[in-house]
């Protein structure tokens, strides 16, 4: 399910559950009026199971990849402290802030993108439309030209042989390495660190996950979930496949006994400055709040990369674009082209 489809599950589980009507029934006519997809299928499910005598958390549960396994935790935690529209509530807003997040990421990189893509298809143009005409003009005159120029003319020649081919094969290339590199953890997690070592965005991407991780994982020790579990859950919900490891690792520590904010630093799973607010707070009895004002400093800095993506980057497309074009023209066309009036001239 998508993360839209789990928010609008939750609330229209959570508007039931305030008015006090059964769920079986309410789930099972809600699926009735939607169409087909992933979420009716949920919704239909979830009424079967419920009507079968599963509870919420088990009927849940039994979804199982198709709902997050934190989702069936925190509703027994709700149930067994009276809390469950408050923990229904609290997963919207959890849902809804991972959301505003991606969207962020997506505005950020779509202006880019689009740049890009731009300048691509007008230079792919003028390969395949201007320079075979420059090329006829040329080799009319048999004119002696520069390797620059000559280059350019053999890729206007064969525009598929030296620009579209070599453009497949590194797509070819990157789509089979993120496919072989899927196939194993170690592989996922190789992949992800060359994600996060692309200047900006991979910054930008890394912090997200961030963001996502220490807020469900303050959202679980919120309502009383031992340590351990709640680093289970989170590092199972997580899409960082390094926080993913590094958390599994985490719960073996803490099952030794080790301190959070050891293991922290020991694992190297958040920076310094992270793992001394976590051991203040461990300390305090303020671990949620302080993990909560974590992730705030994580979603702050997805703004901030996101807002320099928006603004920096794309004039910054444009500038690069204009001059490579300008020089292009001038050193590749206009200055052969010269050289032959003056030729000409004489």
């Amino acid at each position: 399910m998508t993360n839209d489809d789990l928010i609008a599950l939750n609330e229209e589980i959570d508007g039931m559950a305030r008015a006090g009507l059964p769920l079986d029934r309410g789930l099972a006519a809600l699926a009735k009026e939607m169409g087909r997809g992933r979420l009716q299928q949920v919704t239909s499910q979830l009424a079967a199971d419920l009507e079968a005598g599963h509870p919420l958390p088990k009927a849940i549960e039994r979804q199982g990849k198709r709902m997050p396994p934190f989702y069936a935790a925190l509703l027994e935690a709700g149930i067994r402290t009276g809390r469950v529209s408050e923990v229904l509530a609290t997963l919207t807003v959890y849902a809804r802030s991972v959301a505003n997040v991606r969207t962020t990421i997506f505005d950020a990189l779509w202006y880019p993108c689009v740049v890009l893509l731009f300048a691509l298809v007008l230079f792919g143009a003028v390969v395949a439309f201007l320079v075979p005409q420059y090329d006829e003009i040329f080799r009319g005159f048999g004119m002696q030209l520069p390797a620059v120029t000559e280059a350019l003319l053999n890729v206007g020649r064969e525009p598929f042989r030296f620009l579209v081919l070599p453009v497949l094969v590194v797509i070819v290339l990157i789509l089979g390495t993120r496919f072989v590199l899927s196939r194993s953890e170690a592989g996922r997690r190789r992949w992800a660190g060359w994600i996060y070592a692309i200047p900006i965005v991979g910054t930008l991407l890394r912090a997200a996950r961030l963001a996502a991780f220490t807020d469900l994982l303050a959202l679980v020790i919120d309502y009383e979930l031992p340590l351990p579990r709640a680093f289970e859950l989170a590092g199972a919900a997580s899409s960082d496949p390094i926080m993913a490891g590094a958390a599994r690792e985490v719960v073996r520590d803490l099952d030794q006994g080790l301190p959070l904010a050891e293991v922290l630093r020991r694992r190297e799973i958040v920076p310094e400055l992270i793992a001394w607010m976590t051991a203040v707070g461990e300390q305090r009895g303020t671990l949620g709040k302080t993990l909560h004002h974590v992730a705030e400093m994580y979603r702050r800095t997805v703004e901030m990369r996101a807002a320099l993506l928006r603004n920096v980057l794309p004039p910054f497309l444009l500038v690069l674009i204009a001059g490579v074009f300008a020089g292009f023209f001038v050193f590749v066309m206009v200055m052969p082209m010269a050289k032959l009036l003056e030729a000409l001239s004489r």
